[in-house]
C-alpha cells in the first residue's frame, strides 16, 4: 500500500485540525527510522509519528502513547530536544504541490523558528530540521555528493527539494492544453492506472488503480475504454476541451477521467474526506486511503485518516516472525468488520430505546384529544389550559396551544397518539430482530476464532454478507472457496459418536440435519460456541460421555481453557430455532447443566 501525496494531504488537513497551536512535550525515535512527539493541544495529549523507514514511511497520529526504542541519542535527537521540544506548532503545510513533503513549524521560546521536513518517499524517505533560513541543522539519512545522489542533504547546506516531476498536474489549472495533454497521455493505449503513473503528478499506484476504476469499471481497465456510466462534470470543473481534442482521438473516457481526477484530488480543498481500510478476500486488511477505494474487496471506513494508516502498520501480523497464525491478516480483517457491525447494531439499539414511547402514553394523549374535541365550544379565547374533573377528587389538566384552535390540537395529538401506538409494535419487533443480529455476531466472532483455514474464514465473512452486514459491489464475482470443512466427530468410551459443530453454518447442520429427535445436546450456557450432539437415540448416557462432550462444547467456545464452565444439556427435541432466521441461533428448554473445565478431553477421533 502506498503512503502517497493525496494521503499525506489528508493528514496535514487532520493534524491542522488537531495539533496545530499544541506545544511538543516529548521526543524520542521509536526506532533507527522514526520520531515520534507528544504534543499537548486543546488540552489532550497527542502523538505523532514521523517515519522514514524505507518500506514503512508515514505520519500519521498515534492512538497509543509511543514508545521509546532507541537508546542511543542520534544527532538528530539531540537538536530536535534542543530546538524543538517546547516549542509551539504554528504550521503544518504542503510546500511542493503534489509531492510527498510536509513542513511542521515550529517557535521555540529561547531559539526562535525551525520547521521539521518529513519526506515520506519510500526508500527515499528522509526527516530534516532547519533552521529559519532553510538551512538543514539535522537529517536522519544523510547524502553526500555522488553519482547516484540526486541533492545533496548534509548538516550547514541549503535545503534542496526533491527534483521536480515535470508530469501533468493532476488538477486543471485552466491550461488550454489540459484535455490535449490528457488526451496524448491516453493515445499509447495500454492500462489505464499506468498511463496515468507515467504521466501525472501526485498519483501512485493505489490512486492510479482507483481512478481507473472510477473511469472504466476495472482497475486493470485500458485507456479508451468509456465507463458504461461515466462521472458527469459540473459546470466550472475543468476546461472546455480545445478545438483539437476530437482530432487527436479525444472521446468520453478523456471528460470522465478530467472530472475524477478534480473529484480526487479536489478533497484537499472540499474536505469531504472518506478514510478507510482496504480487505481483501484472501490477505486480510490489504491497504488504507483517504478516499473510498472501489476496486477493493471490501472498504471498511474508519473514523480518521491516521486510524486508518495506523490500523494497517500497526497490525501485528505483518511481522511473520511475530506471529504464529498463518491467517491472522485474513482473520484481523474479518474480525474488523465483524466490530463495525457489532457497533451499528449497539447504535441502532441505543436510538430505538431513546424513540421507545413510555408504557400508557398513546391512551393519555388518546383522553386528552377527546376531552379537547368534546368540550371545545366551551374553551374561552386566550385560556391557558383546560381542566376536566374525573371524579375522586381527581382531575386532567390539559394545557391549550397558543396557535392552534382546540381541533386543531387535537387532531395533533390524535396523530401523536398513533405514531406511539404504531412504534409500540413496531420498536418490540425491530429490538428483537436487533438482538438477535447482536448474538449472531458474537457467534461469528467465535466463529472466526476457531476457524483453521481460509475457507472457514471466508465462510464467516460471507455469513457477515448474509446477513446483510457487508455490501455487495456491482458487477463483482466473489473469489471465496467454498468451505468443504464438516463438523469433528468424536467417539467416547462407551461408543458414542459425538458431533461438535464448529461455525454457524455447522451448528445449523449438526443440530438440525444430523442430531435425532432423543440425541442430547449440549452448548455453553449464555456465551456463543459450537454445538455439540451425542448419538444416543435416547439411550442411557453415562456421565464420563456427558461431561467429554460439555469439555468439548467448552472447548470450542469463547470460554476455551476457562475453569468451571457452565454447560446445558437438553434432548434435540427441546431445541428450536430462534425467530430471525439466523443461522445456529436458537431456544431451548428442559435443560440440566453440567460444570466442566474448557480443556480438549482425551477422546478418539470417529
Amino acid at each position: 500500500m502506498h503512503f502517497d501525496a493525496l494521503t499525506l494531504a489528508a493528514i496535514a488537513a487532520e493534524l491542522n485540525t488537531t495539533i496545530r497551536g499544541g506545544r511538543v512535550q516529548q521526543i524520542l525515535l521509536p526506532d533507527a527510522h522514526s520520531v515520534g512527539m507528544e504534543i499537548y493541544a486543546d488540552r489532550q495529549r497527542h502523538y505523532l509519528l514521523l517515519s522514514a523507514h524505507p518500506q514503512a514511511s508515514r505520519v500519521h497520529l498515534s492512538g497509543q502513547k509511543l514508545r521509546r526504542g532507541m537508546e542511543k541519542e542520534t544527532p538528530l535527537l539531540l537538536l530536535l530536544k534542543k530546538y524543538v521540544r517546547g516549542a509551539i506548532l504554528d504550521a503544518i503545510e504542503l510546500p511542493i504541490a503534489y509531492d510527498r513533503v510536509l513542513a511542521l513549524r515550529f517557535d521555540h521560546p529561547e531559539h526562535g523558528p525551525t520547521t521539521l521536513l518529513a519526506e515520506p518517499m519510500g526508500r527515499l524517505s528522509n526527516l530534516l530540521l532547519l533552521d529559519a533560513g532553510d538551512r538543514i541543522l539535522g537529517v536522519l539519512k544523510r547524502v553526500i555528493p555522488g553519482e547516484n545522489a540526486q541533492r545533496v542533504l548534509l548538516p550547514k547546506r541549503p535545503y534542496t527539494p526533491p527534483p521536480a516531476q515535470h508530469k501533468l498536474p493532476p488538477l486543471d489549472d485552466g491550461n488550454p492544453d489540459y484535455y490535449t495533454q490528457l488526451t496524448e497521455l491516453l493515445a499509447s493505449g495500454g492500462r489505464l492506472w499506468r498511463a496515468l503513473m507515467d504521466g501525472v503528478e501526485g498519483i501512485s499506484p493505489t490512486l492510479a488503480k482507483e481512478i481507473a476504476w472510477r473511469v472504466t469499471g476495472d482497475a486493470n481497465g485500458d485507456a479508451q475504454i468509456p465507463h458504461p456510466n461515466p462521472p458527469q462534470i459540473g459546470e466550472g470543473t475543468v476546461s472546455t476541451p480545445p478545438p483539437e481534442w476530437e482530432r487527436l482521438g479525444g472521446g468520453e473516457q478523456v471528460v470522465a477521467l478530467a472530472a475524477v481526477l478534480q473529484e480526487l484530488w479536489g478533497l484537499p480543498a472540499s474536505g469531504e474526506w472518506t478514510p478507510g481500510l482496504a480487505l481483501d478476500d484472501e490477505t486480510g486488511v490489504s491497504g488504507f486511503a483517504p478516499y473510498e477505494l472501489h476496486f477493493a474487496d471490501d472498504f471498511l471506513p474508519t473514523e480518521s485518516v491516521s486510524a486508518a494508516v495506523a490500523r494497517f502498520y500497526g497490525e501485528a501480523e505483518r511481522d511473520p516472525a511475530g506471529s504464529t497464525d498463518a491467517y491472522a491478516g485474513m482473520r484481523n480483517g474479518v474480525a474488523a468488520l465483524i466490530q463495525q457491525a457489532e457497533e451499528r447494531v449497539s447504535r441502532q439499539l441505543s436510538a430505538i430505546a431513546a424513540e421507545e414511547p413510555a408504557a400508557g402514553d398513546p391512551a393519555h394523549l388518546r383522553t386528552q384529544a377527546e376531552w379537547l374535541l368534546a368540550l371545545h365550544t366551551q374553551i374561552q379565547p386566550g385560556q391557558r389550559e383546560l381542566v376536566v374533573p374525573l371524579g375522586d377528587d381527581e382531575r386532567l389538566v390539559i394545557r391549550l396551544s397558543e396557535r392552534e384552535t382546540p381541533v386543531e390540537q387535537a387532531e395533533r395529538i390524535f396523530d401523536r397518539a398513533a405514531k406511539l401506538e404504531r412504534a409500540a409494535v413496531i420498536i418490540p419487533e425491530r429490538r428483537a430482530q436487533l438482538e438477535a443480529d447482536r448474538d449472531y455476531l458474537a457467534q461469528l466472532q467465535s466463529d472466526l476464532a476457531l476457524a483453521q483455514n481460509q475457507p472457514e474464514i471466508a465462510a464467516v465473512r460471507e455469513g457477515l454478507r448474509e446477513a446483510g452486514y457487508l455490501r455487495q459491489r456491482p458487477g463483482r464475482t466473489l473469489k471465496v472457496a467454498p468451505d468443504r470443512s464438516k463438523p469433528l466427530r468424536f467417539l467416547s468410551g462407551e461408543g458414542y459418536a459425538i458431533l461438535v459443530g464448529r461455525n454457524a453454518r455447522q451448528n445449523e447442520v449438526v443440530t438440525f440435519d444430523e442430531a435425532g429427535a432423543d440425541d442430547l445436546w449440549l452448548h455453553v450456557r449464555d456465551v456463543p460456541g459450537s454445538h455439540v450432539v451425542i448419538r444416543s437415540g435416547g439411550q442411557p448416557v453415562g456421565e464420563e460421555t456427558i461431561r467429554a462432550a460439555a469439555q468439548l462444547a467448552a472447548y470450542h467456545s469463547s470460554l476455551r481453557d476457562e475453569r468451571g464452565v457452565a454447560v446445558a444439556v437438553t434432548r434435540r427435541r427441546f431445541v428450536t430455532r430462534a425467530p430471525g432466521g439466523r443461522p445456529g441461533l436458537v431456544h431451548m428448554r428442559n435443560e440440566d447443566t453440567v460444570v466442566v473445565d474448557g480443556l480438549l478431553p482425551e477422546l478418539a477421533e470417529g
